[in-house]
């Protein structure tokens, strides 16, 4: 069984056939790890006017092998060296199916797409497969000094996750400091065996494998927003302790260039025609970031980090937090996170106003007893807004003069410019921007969670509730859940009640009290397999009744 989904998929294949390849001959010594998840799913996702609902059919399908000691014999504090893979297939085969015969495939065959491509999603893929990370690594080269990874492989600091394909070396001192240097060419969809999960946000970019100018292909002038795919090369460094366990901190650097063609305009020039574009090597992405904490074993934690955006020149995030631990039963903390969004220098939204968002929470964690342990959490979220939002509407609509007067927000269609009220000749600057009517204001929102578990033999009782409430709404909701293992751990069964509400002043129509339950069911014939079938089912008013299937399957091999 465990063979099947690598044989379906010559890609698997051929990465088997390089892996046995670079196995070393004399491999008596290596320790192998290979891993297979599978995760499917059945549901249907309605839209918020409920004209459309989505068919979605899943299968989430991951595998992995770690090859280790591929020098020989494992000697503690010598050189050794590994080799780890793992791959994602992330298909939908709902993708699609919503569709009738005559526009079969309109999502992803642009030819098959009624009205000149009015279905096809450039870059959408009904199976797209990705190198999650595959790398060799060699550790403690001359004497500890040295380590390296060649290959796809994730960065994980102050900055975020970053993916990218290329070398790191890492310089281990005996001054508890290390070092590491890298570069390579950031992941990016579209190109292969990639996600664009780990590149700037704002631009859409993929493969315009199949673009053309026959009346059957979709043209770049088609969807000008959807930008090439490119290869992004990119370096940084981090310097980071490496010494006492009691501190710990890590500063790092990153920066990232485009490539290629870009289109900068939406709509063709009205006077020459085509469409304006940006050529050559240009900055993506520079940020700096540092990230630290020290540590008390008996008494607590105090932590901190930033990072800054040096393209923006903007701090885009700050967090802190201190925690305190109460004997061996209790811990108490609090944290404070800033966020301000970022984006890729050749994005548009670059040019929009950004504001933070600041979220300042306290929290506990008691065990009141060997079976009974509970978390709490609470505190305030801050949203920040040029302007007042309940306002700024009414004084726009105001400037604009496009009623006598306004007294509430009016609907796009009467046409408020946001330039009104300046003057080129004079300078003046429109109303939307005078100083007076952009002062900074914030909305609260609080929040609270509770986390409760009680174990029971094999098996236990979970309580979990969470509220978000503020002037712009509320949500709240509550969920109940056990799960109950027989036969050792064999076999297990679970089952989970939840109820939550969510309420929207600004449109009360979407106002609704939604129910749910979960019933589950799982079986482990070996310690190294797992399977699982879920079945859910949710009801509100405004989709009705909707359902969801899902099977997992986990196998682990060693050897």
């Amino acid at each position: 069984m465990r063979d099947r989904p690598l044989a379906r998929r010559p890609r698997f294949c051929a990465l088997a056939t390089a892996l046995a390849v670079l196995t070393p001959t004399e491999s008596r010594a290596a320790d192998f790890d290979v891993q297979a998840d599978t995760a499917l799913q059945g549901y249907e996702v309605t839209s918020p006017w409920g004209d459309v609902v989505l068919q979605r059919r899943r299968m989430l399908q991951t595998v992995g092998l770690g090859v280790y000691n591929l020098q020989g014999e494992h000697r503690p504090g010598e050189a050794d060296y590994r080799l780890v893979v793992r791959m994602r297939l992330n298909a939908d085969f709902g993708v699609n199916a919503h569709l009738d015969d005559r526009q079969g495939g309109g999502e992803t065959t642009y030819a098959t797409s009624a009205g000149n491509g009015l279905r096809f999603v450039p870059g959408l893929e009904s199976a797209p497969l990705d190198l999650m990370y595959g790398y060799v690594e060699g550790r403690n080269l001359a004497h500890g000094l040295l380590g390296f990874k060649i290959g796809r492989q994730y960065v994980t600091d102050a900055l975020g996750w970053w993916g990218f394909d290329g070398g790191l070396v890492r310089i281990t001192t005996p001054f508890y400091v290390q070092a590491e240097a890298y570069a390579g060419l950031e992941q990016r969809g579209g190109l292969p065996l990639s996600t664009s999960r780990f590149e700037s946000q704002g631009e859409w970019r993929g493969s315009h494998t199949g673009f053309g100018i026959g009346a059957s292909m979709p043209s770049v002038t088609d969807y000008p927003a959807y930008q090439y795919a490119e290869p992004a090369p990119a370096f940084g460094f981090a310097i980071e302790s490496a010494g006492p366990r009691w501190i710990h901190g890590r500063f790092s650097y990153r920066r990232v260039y485009n490539t290629g063609t870009s289109v900068v305009t939406m709509f063709p020039d009205p006077v020459g025609g085509g469409y304006r574009t940006i050529a050559g090597t240009r900055l993506s992405q520079e940020r700096i970031g540092w990230a630290g904490e020290l540590i008390k074993n008996d008494l607590g934690t105090v932590k901190g980090g930033f990072s800054y955006d040096l393209y923006s020149q903007i701090v885009a995030s700050y967090t802190g937090g201190v925690e305190a631990y109460l004997g061996k039963r209790g811990t108490i903390g609090a944290d404070v996170d800033y966020f301000v969004p970022t984006f890729d220098a050749d994005s548009i939204w670059n040019w929009f106003t950004r504001s933070p968002v600041t979220s300042i929470t306290g929290r506990a964690s008691i065990r009141f007893t060997k079976r009974f342990d509970a978390t709490m959490s609470g505190g305030a979220r801050l949203w920040s807004a040029d302007g007042d939002p309940a306002t700024f509407g009414v004084g726009e609509c105001n400037a604009a003069k496009t009623m006598p007067v306004c007294t509430t927000i009016p609907s796009p269609t009467t046409g408020i410019d946001p330039s009104t009220g300046g003057n080129a000749a004079t300078g003046a600057q429109p109303w939307s921007r005078l100083p007076e009517n952009r002062a900074v204001s914030t909305t609260l929102d609080l929040l609270g969670n509770v986390n409760a578990r009680y174990r029971f033999g094999s098996g236990n009782v979970t309580l979990k509730g969470m509220l978000q409430t503020g002037a712009r709404g509320s949500r709240e909701g509550v969920d109940l859940g056990t799960e109950k293992g027989l036969d050792g751990g064999r076999y297990t069964l679970g089952a989970r009640t939840s109820l939550y509400g969510w309420h929207d002043p600004t449109r009360p129509d979407r106002d609704a009290t939604s129910f749910g339950y979960v019933l589950a069911a799982g079986f482990a014939p070996l310690r190294a397999a797992n399977f699982r079938l879920e079945w859910e089912h949710d009801i509100n008013r405004l989709v009705g009744q909707r359902y969801r299937v899902l099977a997992l399957i986990n196998l682990l091999v060693l050897k």
